[in-house]
């Protein structure tokens, strides 16, 4: 277990739930609870492409010890959600990113009613980082404050083709086909740069070899995506990228940026990262923070330093608590 203390208090266990999804889909999701008189914030998180919410809680045990109610889901697709092998990896037939949009705006009301009168903040990585900018850009003002950890820009005719590819495969095999070439095209490049010490093919997660084993030997993390998923994510991140998304964000919603400058997700040099910063600050935004991790990979919540992590992101969430 991590901390920053020598002192420990009792375990906080994971406590699954499920709630129903649009259509009354069935969404398995944990949460991690301090003493019901110790609650004094509520973080909703929401997980990567390829893994589930599970991967998070050294992280949410790490916040409940400090007075943090956590929740996540396994988004559509993932996890406990998806079931079993044969459905990862799928978000829906029909408008799939609008659907998992609405299971966090579920989750999110849900886990502020079980917790009321504290503090929301909300926390997404990776996809969950491009979801969660849609979702302040329809919901923020509801938040006390949003962390973006290990996301990214991407150029609209880089989108355009990609999902034009995303479109003729799902056409042509169907929804639910596993996409290779794409698959290929993304978790494939981005290990290119790491490819002296591939093993794996997924040392671009963290610098942590551990970690990167429990990815690779965890049932629910690393699989390919259908055709179907790709073309939802690809619609999302063009929504996402439009300028009129980062105005639709509140400008006194406090925003901190976190990531890796060796995370491929962000370009060469954090490029990605920093145009995301960039975009918040021309739409106003005003409370705005970017810490960028010299090195770090991915997954900085898994890196070698994951403490320091960990703390970082604590004392954000601390110093806007009182704001």
């Amino acid at each position: 277990m991590i901390g920053v203390s020598n002192e420990k208090t009792d375990i906080i266990e994971a406590r699954p739930f499920t709630f129903s999804g649009e259509g009354g889909d069935v969404i398995h999701a944990l949460k991690w609870l301090p003493p019901k008189d110790s609650i004094r914030a509520l973080l909703v998180i929401n997980h990567g492409m390829a893994e589930h919410i599970a991967r998070y809680h050294d992280f949410a045990e790490y916040l409940a010890e400090k007075g943090f109610a956590v929740y996540g889901e396994d988004h559509r697709g993932h996890g406990k959600t998806a079931g079993k092998e044969g459905t990862l990896g799928f978000f829906h037939a029909e408008k799939g990113w609008m659907k998992v949009l609405s299971d966090i705006r579920t989750l999110h009301l849900l886990a502020a009613d079980e917790n009321k009168d504290v503090p929301v903040f909300m926390l997404g990585h990776s996809m969950g980082s491009f979801l969660t900018r849609h979702y302040l850009s329809l919901y923020g003002s509801e938040l006390k404050g949003a962390v973006i950890s290990g996301t990214g820009s991407h150029p609209a005719g880089l989108l355009a083709a990609a999902s034009v590819i995303a479109k003729i495969e799902s056409a042509l095999k169907g929804k639910t086909h596993p996409s290779k070439l794409l698959d290929t095209m993304s978790f494939g490049a981005y290990n290119k740069p790491f490819k002296s010490d591939s093993a794996t093919g997924f040392e671009w997660l963290s610098r942590d070899n551990s970690q990167v084993r429990k990815y690779v030997e965890d049932p629910y993390c690393g699989f390919i995506s259908t055709s179907s998923m790709y073309e939802d994510l690809f619609e999302g991140l063009k929504i996402i990228n439009r300028a009129s998304c980062f105005r639709g964000t509140s400008s006194k919603l406090p925003i901190l940026i976190y990531s890796g400058t060796a995370d491929p997700v962000g370009g060469p040099k954090a490029k990605g990262v920093k145009l995301v910063y960039e975009s918040y600050k021309r739409a106003g935004v005003e409370d705005l923070t970017m810490i960028l991790k010299e090195d770090h990979r991915h997954e900085c919540l898994n890196e070698e330093n994951r403490e320091a992590v960990f703390s970082d992101i604590y004392k954000w969430l601390e110093a806007h608590l009182a704001g």
